[in-house]
């Protein structure tokens, strides 16, 4: 801080040079200064902020006026056409898990699970209304496994499975006699034991007399007369 004739000569690292009488007075001017360039710079920085906020906030309104793109769902274009042109089987799974909400490696998996359980719903379904309609086919092991061997033999040669399959499998079982329909007994009506008529030792008064008796009292009487 050099001294002149005129006073004190400051020079700041910023280049600024600050003129004074003496060295108090160069402090005071310093001290000005530096207020002076923080006022500037806190303006600054609000006006800085103050356009970033703006600038935000015309990027919100930018991006909320962009058209929004239709949802995929997660289904890839390319990597689908790219696994149609290297492999179709692989394409197809990719695509039929995108469908049916499954991994693409699980998808085999899931239509076999799906075409058993619908075979064998069919399955009980056949066998329910074939033995409604067969009351004298025979309840036991061998003759469920004859019939349901012949239906797998018949599905081989080209039958469908079906009622009529069935139907032609059991007959063919039957006039073979690999399989014997149980003969339905028909219900007999007991005829209760006649209290009077030839050969009876019981007179019209013992009749009319049993017929008022108890149950327990007509088996006794009827073993006093031998008929039981």
């Amino acid at each position: 801080m050099p001294e002149t004739t005129t006073g004190i000569e400051l020079k700041l690292a910023n280049g600024n040079v600050i003129k004074a009488e003496n060295a108090e007075e160069a402090l005071k001017v310093a001290a000005k200064m530096i207020e002076d360039n923080s006022a500037a710079y806190r303006e600054t920085k609000a006006s800085l902020d103050t356009m970033q906020t703006q600038y935000q906030t015309l990027e919100q309104r930018i991006e909320a006026m962009k058209p929004k793109p239709e949802p995929t769902n997660g289904f890839d274009k390319d990597k689908y056409y790219q696994l149609l042109h290297d492999d179709p089987i692989r394409a197809q799974n990719y695509l039929d898990g995108q469908r049916f909400g499954v991994p693409a490696d699980e998808v085999p998996q899931y239509f076999t699970g799906m075409y058993q359980k619908v075979t064998a719903m069919e399955g009980e379904s056949l066998a329910a209304g074939f033995v409604n309609r067969h009351q004298e086919f025979p309840q036991d092991t061998d003759s469920a496994k004859a019939l349901t061997d012949r239906v797998v033999q018949l599905r081989n040669m080209g039958h469908p499975t079906s009622a009529e399959t069935m139907e032609l499998a059991y007959q063919q079982l039957v006039n073979e006699g690999s399989i014997k329909p149980v003969e339905k007994q028909e219900d007999k009506e007991e005829i209760p034991p006649s209290l009077g008529g030839s050969g009876s030792n019981m007179s019209e008064a013992d009749v009319k007399k049993a017929e008022t008796m108890s149950n327990k009292e007509l088996e006794a009487f009827l073993k006093s007369k031998g008929m039981l």
